[in-house]
């Protein structure tokens, strides 16, 4: 496995470099914006591909590199379902795995520090973000935070993991890197507390200033996504065009959200899945794409219409002709009532 951790001294922040082999898929969890060209550079060197990115909650001491990176990479960008933000290419639920070429993450819901904080859990190592930090434990002062949900995303879930588990940290102030579950609870001053109204007093006397960064950070980070008028650079099918038509014989759907997202949220009837993750391969001369073209116009549609911009200009650039996309994706169909089948 190659693991990186890479650290922006003017935030604190650490980044996460996952992948499971040398030329192969990797993700990075929460990348900073100045550091953009670092990872893209030692992507380069690894011979990787970039194809998830995850933030664990919306940063207020740092602007993201998300929105660069899927702009550079076209990378898929990940963040919890409860996430604020308007525009993330694909959302996780509490326990749901999230995957990669040869490497799998369980999606922990951990909020407190903010309300749509996430950790990650990969085997003997679980990623904390701002939830659970090395001798200490994240501001819950803003941002939806509560020291009460977060007495219980720790105590509850991040410390009933197994003691060896290695800790990764969103940040550490101090020059620390990683530490252990067995560790924090020995040791980590905050989770010496006998009740929940203990922690949260600890938590609510902090009394620390704003992150210098917030006032900007938080707007920016808000709206990193392909926004809607960002989704109309590429041919595109309202929504409401497509359901007066339907169902249209002549158009063909093409879900490429992940299985998992289906499974969750029901998909269009009548769409074929062909996941983003291999698009490309079933636009080329022999893929699946290019004999569906022959016999019915192409309408990509994805979560929320970021994916689906990007599978156009992947099409686009195999020569493939009359495809289009749905703006907004699937949660704008239902949102306008459009009929939604589940997926056993």
């Amino acid at each position: 496995m190659i693991f990186r951790q890479l650290f922006d001294k003017t935030s604190c922040t650490y980044t996460y470099l996952l992948a499971s082999r040398s030329g192969g898929e990797a993700l990075l969890i929460d990348p900073v914006l100045e550091q953009t060209g670092r990872y893209l550079k030692l992507l380069e060197e690894l011979d990787l591909k970039l194809v998830k990115v995850i933030d664990t909650h919306i940063h207020a001491d740092h602007v993201s590199a998300m929105g660069k990176l899927r702009d550079a990479t076209r990378c898929v960008t990940v963040m919890g379902e409860q996430s604020p933000t308007d525009v993330v290419s694909m959302r996780v639920s509490d326990n749901e795995k999230l995957t990669i070429e040869g490497l799998s993450l369980t999606a922990l819901h951990t909020p407190g520090h903010t309300s749509e904080s996430y950790s990650f859990l990969m085997d003997d190592r679980v990623f904390t973000g701002d939830t659970l930090l090395i001798r200490g434990t994240g501001r819950t002062d803003f941002q939806n935070g509560d020291p009460y949900d977060q007495y219980h995303s720790l105590f509850e879930r991040l410390l009933k993991l197994p003691e060896q588990t290695f800790v990764y940290p969103g940040h550490d102030y101090k020059g620390d890197t990683v530490s252990t579950i067995a560790e924090e609870r020995a040791f980590n001053p905050r989770l010496n507390v006998s009740s929940a109204d203990e922690y949260a007093e600890i938590m609510n006397n902090l009394n620390l200033p704003n992150p210098k960064m917030m006032d900007v950070a938080v707007p920016e980070n808000l709206k990193l996504g392909l926004q809607l008028d960002a989704q109309h650079r590429v041919p595109s099918i309202e929504v409401e065009e497509l359901l007066n038509a339907w169902p249209d014989p002549q158009v063909q759907l093409v879900d490429i959200r992940e299985e998992g997202e289906r499974r969750r949220d029901g998909a269009i009837p009548g769409s074929i899945h062909l996941p983003y993750g291999r698009f490309g391969s079933h636009c080329a001369s022999s893929g699946t794409l290019q004999s569906l073209s022959r016999n019915a116009d192409l309408l990509i549609y994805c979560a929320v219409g970021e994916r689906s911009t990007l599978a156009v200009e992947i099409a686009n650039e195999h020569g493939l002709k009359g495809i289009a996309h749905m703006p907004g994706g699937f949660r704008a169909w239902k949102a306008a009532g459009g009929a939604v089948e589940s997926i056993d």
